[in-house]
């Protein structure tokens, strides 16, 4: 009995190593078959960025477009913008002051006019995107007059959030 299981033991061996072949064939066969598709060159026809409809509000880092051999980006200058540390003005402050304790009340005064009551995280969401513009609009009323008032820029940008809300208020309302 000995030699017949052998035998048969031997058998599924040849068996196996005959399909393990003919799957190497196969696959040597693919193999080739995707080598001669890559030799084909890829044509890319045209390539269209629209960064105006992008929304930037951090910029840092560093951005490559295409692509760029690794000894170009060595020699590339750096060009980042210094980062301002500075101490914030008073009419900064003053203004971070009016925002975080007038301007909720007047906005609600505002949605008791319109008849536009807002949900209490889009009121939140509303006063953050008027911080984020308070800079630039500062910068701009301080490039206005020379030398810059603080009480001048204080008020024009004051008014300037009071129109700014009421016209967005009346957009809104017109939008219903």
């Amino acid at each position: 009995m000995e030699y017949q299981q052998m035998y048969f033991y031997i058998q599924q061996l040849e068996q196996q190593i005959h399909y393990l072949q003919n799957e190497v064939t196969s696959l040597t066969n693919r193999l080739q078959q995707l080598e001669g598709q890559t030799n084909q060159k890829t044509t890319i026809e045209k390539l269209e960025y629209h960064f105006d409809q992008l929304k930037i509000e951090r910029l840092d880092g560093t951005l490559h477009i295409g692509v760029t051999p690794p000894e170009e980006l060595k020699q590339a200058d750096d060009l980042s913008l210094p980062i301002k540390q500075a101490n914030p003005s008073p009419v900064h402050q003053n203004l971070y002051q009016y925002i975080d304790q007038d301007l909720p009340s007047y906005i609600e005064q505002l949605e008791r006019e319109h008849q536009y009551p807002l949900e209490e995280d889009y009121r939140q969401l509303l006063l953050e995107d008027v911080k984020k513009q308070l800079p630039q609009r500062i910068s701009f009323y301080e490039q206005q007059q020379n030398p810059a008032s603080t009480q001048y820029v204080y008020s024009q940008v004051k008014d300037e959030l009071m129109r700014g809300l009421k016209k967005w208020f009346d957009q809104q309302t017109k939008k219903e």
